[in-house]
């Protein structure tokens, strides 16, 4: 369970930019043996078999998690993003992000206060964090829009935070997004145990790994 929590945390799934990971984790119930599917809204529907089907049962999990947009490439070649779900800026500012463009690359930068120097900026620590006193500063040697741009970087790009998995010395898991990607981990866990065990359950049993949890849409 803990493996497979790790991999769904390495792959960047905002709600919105979920397919990757759903691609994944219907991959993943596959590989065990169980019949999987991509539903319409873009989850994963696995058929963990079992006898009363008349009794059914759905044991759920989701996979989209918090992240953010870019709302706007500013002048300096910086940029303001808006959250997807409840991600706030006060939880994300100094967080190492990925921008995703749309031809594919992958943009590296910081989420930071827009006047990030506590040596110059009087109101360093009486500013509010919130997504338009902090910014993105790109890993990048940009400074104009123009520059920002040719780098493929548009508006509506996904933005997506840097989860810091790490596993520490007496076992612990510490990472962002364990809520709820490592409940998926639990229901592949779950499923492992039923193939290794050859157990029959006695309600016809589904996993349902939803991708709209973070927006308020899809069971959960």
């Amino acid at each position: 369970a803990w493996e497979q929590t790790a991999a769904l945390l390495a792959i960047d799934s905002p709600s919105g930019f979920t397919r990757r990971a759903a691609e994944w984790v219907k991959d993943a119930f596959e590989a065990l043996g169980f019949p999987a599917k991509i539903t319409t809204k873009g989850g994963v529907l696995a058929d963990l078999g079992g006898e009363n089907a008349d009794d059914g049962l759905f044991l759920e999990a989701h996979s989209d998690t918090l992240g953010a947009m870019v709302a706007q490439i500013k002048g300096n070649g910086r940029l303001r993003v808006t959250p997807l779900g409840g991600m706030c800026a006060v939880n994300g500012e100094t967080e190492n992000v990925r921008v995703h463009t749309r031809s594919g690359r992958i943009i590296e930068g910081t989420l930071q206060l827009c006047n990030a120097s506590v040596h110059v900026n009087g109101d360093y620590a009486k500013t509010d964090r919130t997504f338009d006193t902090t910014e993105i500063l790109l890993d990048e040697n940009v400074s104009s829009a123009e520059e920002a741009r040719a780098l493929g970087i548009e508006t509506g790009d996904i933005v997506c935070f840097d989860p810091r998995t790490h596993v520490t010395a007496s076992g612990y898991i510490k990472s962002r997004f364990l809520d709820d990607k490592l409940s998926v981990g639990i229901l592949l866990g779950f499923a492992k145990y039923l193939r290794d065990e050859e157990k029959a359950l006695p309600r016809h049993t589904y996993a349902h790994v939803t991708v709209y949890e973070e927006v308020g849409h899809g069971g959960c």
